[in-house]
């Protein structure tokens, strides 16, 4: 009788564990994958007009070419980020120029990845349009970036005016800059460090990849 009393607790003692168990596991809920799209808020844009241009005089390296001066476009942006790192950060920019000779439109696109984002406010990214863009494809007429984390589009921005008082052309759905006629070139946008402007308030940007 002892003996079959120590099998009756032993037996109760393993029911008890197993259904401890088989609870625990129930609690548990799927984990959702984590979405990006929240990563990160663009809350201003420069790149059009006379506010963006930069002459490469300005740059402070006190040095003078034959050249002597360039102008630049200067597309910037202002952001706040979420996680408390994001490991790689994407601008991708888009500059539409309209030329003042025959009023084609050349879209160009152009990219700059900072890494090591930490969590915060104010962040600040550039890029440049080199100067012979400006002097061979016309005026910048519209700008626009996205972020981008791990190829997921997480916020955008975008503004210019093809007139005084006319909008970009867009359509419900698609952004300007997605439109199929316009086909983007690269080459043109470029990143700070490949300006005259290279030094300037370095430590004010993340890390370029």
């Amino acid at each position: 009788m002892k003996f079959n009393f120590m099998v009756v607790n032993m037996a109760v003692c393993v029911a008890l564990f197993l259904m401890s168990g088989a609870g625990e596991l129930s609690a548990q809920t799927p984990v959702k994958a984590a979405s990006h799209t929240s990563a990160v808020r663009i809350h201003q844009l420069t790149g059009y007009g006379p506010r963006a241009l930069r002459s490469s005089d300005s740059s402070g390296s006190g040095s003078r070419s034959r050249n002597s001066v360039r102008t630049w476009a200067e597309l910037a942006v202002q952001y706040d980020s979420e996680p408390d790192w994001i490991d790689e950060l994407t601008f991708q920019y888009y500059a539409l120029l309209r030329s003042r000779v025959s009023g084609e439109y050349t879209l160009l696109k152009g990219s700059v990845t900072y890494v090591d984002v930490a969590r915060g406010r104010g962040h600040l990214g550039v890029a440049y349009i080199r100067p012979n863009a400006l002097s061979r494809l016309g005026e910048i007429v519209g700008v626009a970036v996205e972020a981008q984390v791990k190829g997921e589009v997480v916020a955008s921005l975008s503004e210019g005016k093809l007139g005084p008082s006319k909008p970009l052309p867009t359509e419900p759905g698609r952004e300007w800059w997605k439109k199929p006629e316009l086909v983007p070139r690269e080459g043109y946008i470029v990143e700070k460090s490949k300006t005259p402007f290279a030094l300037i308030n370095f430590d004010d940007y993340e890390s370029v990849k």
